[in-house]
């Protein structure tokens, strides 16, 4: 049973492990503390999760946080032994810029391009000059968008910027005038509706109902994408049985085949990666 944690239990927890030290974990612990939203692919993937670990004679102890901030810190101080919410590019902006010293990338998930969405326009070519566009205020998806429209021919971005650092502050031309509102990634869907366009993640797509390749503007290509989903986990449990039964079954072909019948091709895996 999926329980929902505050913010305020979050800091009891961490105070109760030890000041934020990781907890010492017994030998037979068959329970695998993991932090996933409630939303999108999270929601839909836990009970084949939970299915698949319980083969292997493990539970899945879904522990619910809805923000982008927490999940790193608990498995950091051992709150929880792992998360699943972010790309790898995220993840490594996170660390570096909150100083986490326990927490690291386990295994890699899957890999979905996001796009640019609208529920006013069918194409970019419709897109009036002075546009908003809604974008992630995260540092690491920042510049997402930007870069779309840059390959459209519609923005000019500084030479040399890699799409996980660019910015607004790197846009050297805007010939359409448009405008920027950035927004928290869990806002996403439900500021579509106050924004001429908006860079959506693909599980919001999903969520709002729109086939990819009839209704994005634009679509990134995942060839060039940096962006490939992960599992962090608390150091003390690389290599351990209950994060081997984790990975197992992201890697089962009872998830693989709930993702292909559910979204297609718009799911990229990437436990090849993992080897």
């Amino acid at each position: 049973m999926k329980k929902i944690i505050s913010l305020a239990l979050s800091a009891l927890l961490a105070l109760a492990s030890g000041c934020g030290r990781p907890a010492a974990k017994p030998a037979d612990d068959r329970t695998i503390k993991f932090i996933m939203s409630d939303l999108g692919f999270n929601a839909e993937v836990a009970h084949v999760l939970k299915d698949e670990v319980a083969k292997q004679g493990f539970i899945l102890d879904w522990i619910v946080v809805n923000d982008i901030i927490q999940p790193n810190k608990m498995v950091d101080d051992g709150t929880v032994d792992a998360n699943s919410f972010q790309h790898e590019a995220y993840f490594d902006q996170f660390v570096a810029d909150h100083g986490l010293k326990n927490v690291t990338r386990a295994f890699y998930t899957i890999l979905s391009p996001s796009g640019i969405y609208s529920k006013k326009y069918k194409s970019l070519d419709q897109v009036p000059d002075g546009a908003t566009f809604s974008i992630p205020v995260d540092p690491a998806n920042n510049g997402r968008a930007l870069f779309m429209l840059r390959d459209k021919g519609l923005l000019q971005l500084r030479a040399g910027v890699d799409v996980i650092h660019a910015s607004q502050k790197d846009i050297i031309a805007n010939p359409h005038g448009y405008k920027f509102r950035e927004i928290d990634q869990l806002m996403q869907l439900r500021t579509l509706d106050d924004v001429d366009a908006g860079f959506m993640f693909m599980n919001y797509v999903l969520l709002a109902g729109f086939d990819p390749k009839r209704d994005a503007l634009v679509l990134e290509d995942p060839a060039t994408l940096p962006y490939r989903g992960i599992v962090a986990v608390n150091r003390a449990l690389v290599g351990s049985p209950k994060i081997k039964a984790l990975q197992n079954a992201y890697a089962s072909a009872a998830l693989k085949d709930f993702y292909r019948k559910k979204y297609g091709d718009s799911i990229f895996f990437l436990d090849h990666l993992n080897h």
